[in-house]
């Protein structure tokens, strides 16, 4: 599948994650301007470009995670354009980040769609 031009690409590292996860998938969205990641058809992220031009990926989350998250780290903020207690969007080049800290939301995101998803599709995942 091509990307439209005007999306942001994915890290490298990002998709090295997202590998790890059976049945993810990166879905450009032009609509948003961005790169969502799913699993059984459901968005557990995004990746993109903030109005203040942060690139930015926007996981779903525990809202008490979250809440820890946003008061530990600047680069964290409650999800840009999603429900501020469930998303959180994370600044994805600012240094004083440990990139752990997004490699663990975004599995966590992924874990958190996942098991909402029927145990068919579920099953069908590996």
């Amino acid at each position: 599948m091509s990307e439209p031009s005007d999306l942001p690409t994915v890290d490298q590292w990002m998709l090295e994650v997202l590998a790890r996860l059976p049945g993810s998938q990166v879905v450009p969205y032009a609509a948003w301007g961005s790169q969502t990641f799913q699993v059984g058809g459901k968005h557990f992220g995004r990746f993109g470009v903030h109005p203040s031009g942060a690139r930015i990926v926007t996981v779903k989350g525990d809202p008490d995670v979250n809440a820890a998250l946003v008061a530990q780290f600047e680069a964290v903020t409650p999800g840009y354009y999603a429900d501020k207690r469930r998303w959180i969007s994370i600044e994805v080049d600012d240094p004083a980040l440990p990139r752990d800290v997004a490699i663990e939301a975004l599995e966590t995101a992924y874990a958190l769609v996942r098991q909402g998803l029927p145990k068919r599709v579920q099953a069908s995942l590996g």
